[in-house]
């Protein structure tokens, strides 16, 4: 799923992050006080900025291309995918469309996963299905009902062979891509050179901007502080934008499926107004242009796309909501998890050495040790912990779980965090 994005209410604030943020507060000689001064440094215009509307712009504007949004023809169908060519070609054609260099390297990395989604579900499928006939029935067999049982039975089974032959045909013909897949070759086609967009940069200046971004919770990227990268890839993708602006004097539509709260207010999770900080660096980088943020389903709508491809992907955008929205919960309760560990755990050791704080399951031996857990409750605890390291360390776009099936998960964490909640000291020597 994604991605599923993925794909949308946030609660992706992992320990290592809430980690820096307790180092950080530790360490004010690096928080500015006056970190709003930098921020919005012209008050004026915070009264004064007018942003012109999505329609007033969409024949001049520059359409910069997300991650997410490249990666959403792989789950709609053929005729979705053609009104997507065609969008593509309009904007080719004026010379809007600019795919960032971050974005390239992002999809390289993305597309592959996607492939290989596909061949997991189609192998489970063929799979999952078996043979109807189990034994005969000799005492039944002058029953001429019985008779066209097994008829159909046999019927069943040749079909059901047919459909697992047909299926390895299927299977055999997406191992022969060689990034030639029909999305590939579709972007093969058109993002030229001249359409990506590679922003040079310095990269010591650019890791001292994300660190100063992550200290004051500027946005964007600083949601993503716990990922491998540490959040750079959104603040390479906006610094981009924000050279697009400044270099070509355009508004910019950005497309994104991308919705923490570093690039939105969130409300009833709900994505409402794109972060006004953004909208205003924008602005005084471009020279007084306007930003705007917009879901794929949006972009397609907003350049004529079909109404029924348009509805396609607005599904799938849905979809991709509900299980990003799970994964929320789940980072959510893992770090209650986290947090009720810790602090009984600190009550046996005062001073927990470091690297506790970011490996529950030393947290979770030292109190097996001491006899307050059990061992299913460590073993439950490592299986979930995989999940978990999965989302922070891979990415949503790899976990390859239905709805139903992060629901179960989650009330698996409910209850490690009911025992660990129950934890007592009465018996601990």
């Amino acid at each position: 799923m994604k991605r599923l994005y993925n794909v949308i209410s946030i609660l992706y604030n992992d320990l290592r992050e809430t980690n820096m943020n307790e180092k950080n507060k530790g360490n004010q000689d690096e928080f500015d006080i006056f970190i709003a001064n930098s921020i919005f440094p012209e008050a004026a215009s915070i009264f004064s900025t007018h942003i012109k509307t999505i329609k007033s712009i969409k024949n001049t504007a520059i359409i910069v291309m997300d991650t997410n949004a490249l990666l959403v023809p792989y789950n709609v169908g053929k005729d979705s995918v053609s009104q997507i060519r065609t969008t593509y070609e309009k904007l080719v054609k004026t010379g809007q469309l600019i795919i960032p260099g971050q974005v390239a390297r992002e999809f390289a990395n993305n597309r592959t996963n996607k492939i290989l989604t596909l061949f997991q579900q189609l192998t489970r499928k063929q799979n999952s299905i078996t043979n109807l006939q189990k034994g005969k029935y000799p005492l039944l067999e002058s029953l001429p009902e019985y008779k066209e049982a097994i008829r159909l039975e046999e019927e069943i089974d040749r079909l059901i062979k047919e459909y697992r032959k047909t299926i390895s045909s299927v299977l055999d013909h997406i191992r022969s891509w060689r990034w030639d897949d029909p999305v590939s070759r579709l972007y093969a086609d058109l993002f030229t050179e001249e359409i990506v967009f590679d922003l040079s940069i310095d990269q010591d200046n650019m890791k001292k901007e994300l660190k100063k971004r992550q200290i004051h919770k500027i946005p964007p990227g600083y949601k993503d502080a716990s990922k491998d990268d540490s959040g750079i890839g959104d603040l390479l993708i906006w610094f981009t934008i924000l050279e697009i602006g400044r270099s070509k004097s355009k508004d910019v539509i950005f497309v994104s499926g991308d919705e923490k709260p570093d690039w939105w207010d969130i409300r009833e999770n709900q994505s409402i107004y794109p972060r006004y900080e953004l909208i205003d660096e924008f602005r005084r980088k471009s020279g007084g242009y306007s930003f705007h943020i917009i879901h794929f389903s949006q972009f397609l709508d907003l350049y004529g796309a079909s109404e029924s491809a348009v509805e396609e992907v607005r599904e799938e955008e849905s979809k991709l909501s509900t299980e990003f929205s799970l994964i929320g919960e789940f980072i959510h309760k893992w770090q209650i998890l986290e947090r009720t560990l810790l602090s009984k755990c600190s009550l046996i050791e005062p001073n927990l050495p470091d690297r506790w704080r970011m490996n529950l399951r030393e947290v979770a031996d030292q109190l097996y040790r001491q006899r307050l857990v059990d061992k299913m409750f460590v073993l439950e605890l490592q299986e979930l912990n995989i999940i978990r390291n999965l989302i922070v360390h891979k990415g949503e776009s790899e976990i390859d779980k239905i709805p139903s099936e992060i629901k179960e998960i989650i009330l698996r964490l409910d209850i490690l965090i009911d025992i660990a909640s129950k934890i007592s000291f009465d018996n601990v020597d």
